[in-house]
């Protein structure tokens, strides 16, 4: 099952996490799969997820802030440089978050499983990395 969004054009088949929580890891990927999604690749650090993130085609990606080997910063970077739609899930807040990155959506931890679906479907259809309202 494919979600069709709005604009008729978009739909979510392909989805990195990068999720240091095994147990949220498992409940975002049943959220994308309900979305769509299937192929979905999930990382509990950064260092492996850079390599994914340069060399694999994804859809969007969602992203932990904080991980046991660093922050996902490098990550996001290389998906912005890809044009690769992302949001930031994190229990920090929104100043946990790099300033270059802040106009990204964030989600904050714990949250519903409907906000984060919205937020990322939002983030589909608006891939200008244009300020958008996050789910708080």
């Amino acid at each position: 099952m494919d979600v069709e969004i709005s604009d008729g054009n978009t739909a979510i088949r392909s989805v990195l996490i990068v999720e240091d929580e095994a147990l949220l890891a498992l409940v975002i990927e049943d959220i994308v799969r309900d979305l769509g999604a299937d192929s979905v690749q999930i990382f509990c650090e950064a260092a492996p997820a850079l390599d994914a993130a340069a060399n694999s085609d994804f859809d969007c990606a969602i992203l932990d802030v904080v991980l046991p080997d660093g922050e996902s910063t490098p990550v996001a970077d290389i998906l912005a440089q890809r044009g690769i739609p992302f949001l930031f899930s994190t229990g920090s807040g929104r100043d946990s978050v790099p300033e270059r990155h802040r106009h990204r959506p964030i989600i904050t931890k714990p949250f519903p499983d409907g906000d984060l679906q919205a937020l990322l479907l939002e983030a589909m259809t608006s891939r200008d990395g244009a300020p958008r309202q996050a789910a708080e």
